[in-house]
């Protein structure tokens, strides 16, 4: 990430996935049981770990 662009990059893709894991679990698969809802969940999880680590990677001190 360099400069305001990549923030508003960074921060926009922590939009949709803030979006992603509150409308996907209530919405296309509410009720289902099993496989879909776990990979589901992991995926999301390392989506949030890589959108972390990018975020720090980023990271200096003024």
């Amino acid at each position: 990430m360099t400069g305001r662009s990549g923030f508003a990059a960074w921060l926009g893709a922590l939009a949709v996935l803030v979006f992603l894991g509150e409308a996907v679990p209530y919405g296309p698969l509410a009720g289902s049981i099993g496989w879909s809802i776990a990979l589901f969940w992991g995926g999301f999880g390392l989506a949030v770990i890589v959108l972390i680590a990018l975020g720090a990677a980023g990271w200096r001190d003024r």
